[in-house]
């Protein structure tokens, strides 16, 4: 009997119902089904080659499945029909490295022996937390065989397997696993922040790399190397004659330096994802090189000759045949026990954010002509580097900084992104514009140089002590995307937001008498009005008073009441409704002012604009909302909802400042209770 699962989704609870109830579970959320396997048809090559494909449980495709045979090692993952080596390897070195790392990713509370439902967990670092995959055993398979990651020394184990099942729905099928960036998987098993180094151009290459790669290895940074595939080939990989594939990512699992014939080499073991083909150059299996090292050497090195994808190369080799080199590092909440007892030590403290380029507010683009005043409407960061390293002779701080475009599933194509980092003479109080840029003692700009269509780009840094304003963008400006910066420096620094601060100056227009009348006619009985006799009253008004037709639908008219109404009786009295009339009155000229075409909206731009001129500099994040909440599909609002987003942030703003003052005022901080923050919110 077979059951889908409940709505939980926690992993303990539902294996123990499903035991309780003798069933095998069934992942409703990623059934063994096309939509999982092949949803747009991208595998269709490969698949019409296999023919059938059939899901079978664990149990179904071999006798005696085991989860994890003995201990789970590098050797137990060999690359299938799918275009994925860059998961493959990266799952490699994974678990490559200490044991405590891989059992965060691969929990070792399940399998086939004992308590089997079905049912099995991994967990993924993804954009910024820990986030836990349940799948069931379902596999695609040829009817006999599994169709892509297997061990081929020992086929019953199927950890690899079910790793590659959970990875796919978190990326929304198999067929997004197909061809990808080896930095990317590095990241999501782990949570480091990638480096990519690029080996084609000497100048590009740092000389001290291979003490970077040694150094990396020793605080267990996963490492492995691409081979660019060439342009206009028909294959996804190509085979040189040294028995390299272009098109291809590998692993690099140790380095080692080796003395021979009176000169120490400096050697990389290298694994191909697949399993077999190797390296026929220096150093590999059968070479003169390996030949002549002493027996222990040998043994010290783990020399196999045999086709098992892993092999050694020399670092010239290695420069000369890869194009480039990718490093991931991890997190302080990665680095385990074994790290303090390395001679240097070295812990990254990290800082993250999380942001987004909303058009019309902060997707400024680079800052290409004719859009370079755009460029400055980027979100902005502040980043305080006051320690040198520990370790630095020429006094200096190690930035790494990256930059991450969050996928989004209804979005296929990536945004081409980029970041720029400027040394400003002292601390910054608002974001850098072109008018204050040269007022801000500009010293220092780096950054990634060109743009990438990749998920993540990255770069390390080495500043001298000092402030830094790092602004990432997209190449072009009004291109949308949710980001993720991470900071990762060997000091703790100080960090912030930029972003305006100010505080609203309420309009002072005076109104006359006229609206006594006005008011009477739609007052009720009791001399006041409710939300429905405000909204005839203000039509009346923008026709005589105002002398701009203004019309306020019922739902504006309940918040302009709300807001005006302090004592919450449901009414506005004429004192208020005059005052009502008062701040249209001014926000409307101010609103026409900017309105030059009488389109009767304004984009976000303007919207920030009009906000100064009314002495509110609203920060860029409430900028934000605000666009979002009323700006549409074309972020662009009207006058009758700006009027109700300054009568909102005037009145929101008096009762913060109200509420602050009663805290002490040292802070931007006030303190609401649950009901005042509720009666507050429904504003």
């Amino acid at each position: 009997m077979e059951t889908p699962s409940d709505n939980g989704r926690d992993y303990q609870a539902l294996r123990k119902k499903l035991l309780a109830s003798r069933s095998l579970f069934v992942d409703p959320e990623f059934p063994p089904d096309v939509k999982s396997l092949n949803p747009t048809g991208k595998l269709s090559r490969q698949l019409s080659q296999i023919g059938r494909v059939e899901w079978k449980r664990a149990t179904q495709i071999t006798q005696f499945p085991k989860f994890i045979s003995a201990t789970a090692s590098r050797s137990d993952l060999d690359q299938g029909s799918l275009g994925n080596c860059w998961f493959v390897a990266a799952a490699s070195l994974l678990v490559n490295g200490p044991k405590q790392h891989f059992e965060r990713v691969v929990p070792p509370d399940q399998g086939f022996d004992k308590d089997y439902a079905g049912i099995f967990h991994f967990k993924f670092w993804w954009y910024g937390h820990w986030k836990e995959v349940i799948i069931d055993d379902y596999l695609p398979t040829d009817g006999r065989r599994l169709l892509f990651t297997f061990n081929v020394e020992e086929p019953d184990e199927l950890w690899g397997a079910l790793l590659e099942k959970a990875y796919a729905k978190l990326r929304g099928s198999y067929e997004a696993l197909e061809g990808g960036k080896l930095t990317d998987a590095m990241v999501d098993l782990t949570g480091g922040i990638a480096e990519t180094i690029f080996l084609g151009k000497d100048y590009e290459i740092p000389k001290n790399l291979y003490e970077l790669l040694w150094k990396s290895s020793q605080m267990h940074s996963l490492i492995g190397g691409s081979i660019y595939l060439p342009e206009g080939s028909s294959h996804p990989e190509e085979r040189r004659s040294n028995g390299l594939y272009m098109g291809h990512a590998y692993s690099i699992t140790a380095l080692s330096e080796v003395p021979l014939n009176g000169r120490k080499y400096r050697l990389l073991r290298i694994r191909n994802p697949w399993g077999r083909k190797e390296w026929n150059g220096a150093w590999s299996d059968t070479s003169p090189e390996i030949r002549k090292l002493p027996r222990e050497l040998k043994v010290k090195l783990n020399i196999t000759v045999d086709d098992d994808g892993e092999f050694w190369m020399s670092y010239e080799d290695f420069i000369a045949n890869f194009d480039e080199c990718q490093m991931c590092h991890l997190q302080p909440d990665g680095v385990n026990q074994e790290l303090s007892n390395l001679t240097n030590k070295k812990n990254w403290s990290v800082t993250m954010y999380h942001d987004a380029w909303l058009k019309g507010v902060t997707a400024g683009g680079c800052g290409n002509p004719p859009n370079q005043d755009l460029y400055w409407r980027n979100p902005q960061f502040q980043v305080h580097l006051a320690e040198t390293d520990a370790t630095d002779g020429h006094k200096l701080c190690t930035m790494m900084v990256s930059l991450m475009e969050k996928e989004r599933p209804d979005v296929e194509s990536k945004v081409a992104v980029g970041f720029d980092v400027y040394q400003v003479d002292s601390r910054q109080r608002r974001p850098l514009d072109g008018k204050s840029l040269p007022r801000s003692a500009l010293i220092h700009r780096e950054g990634t140089g060109t743009y990438q269509h990749y998920r993540e780009v990255a770069r390390r840094f080495q500043l001298a002590p000092g402030y830094y304003v790092i602004i990432p963008s997209t190449f072009n400006p009004h291109q949308e995307a949710d980001f993720l910066l991470r900071v990762y420096t060997e000091k703790e620094v100080e960090s912030e937001v930029m972003d305006e601060h100010g505080s609203p100056t309420p309009p002072s227009r005076p109104i006359g008498d006229p609206l006594e009348a006005l008011y009477r006619k739609h007052a009720g009985e009791d001399g006041r009005m409710d939300f429905r006799e405000l909204e005839t009253f203000l039509m009346d008004a923008s026709l005589t008073v105002l002398e701009d037709k203004i019309s306020f639908g019922k739902e504006a008219c309940r918040s302009l009441l709300s807001l005006m109404d302090r004592n919450h009786s449901g009414y506005v009295t004429f004192s208020e409704a005059k005052d009502i009339v008062r701040q249209i009155k001014a926000y409307t000229t101010v609103f026409r002012q900017f309105d030059v075409n009488r389109s009767n909206n304004a984009d976000a731009i303007e919207l920030e604009t009009m906000f100064r001129r009314l002495g509110f500099p609203v920060s860029r994040t409430v900028l934000a909302s605000i666009v979002r909440r009323y700006g549409g599909r074309d972020a662009k609002i009207e006058l009758e909802d700006f009027i109700v987003v300054m009568c909102k942030l005037v009145v929101m703003y008096d009762i913060f400042k109200e509420k602050h003052l009663k805290t002490g005022g040292q802070t931007d901080v006030a303190h609401f209770s649950r009901n005042e923050f509720l009666q507050y919110t429904f504003c």
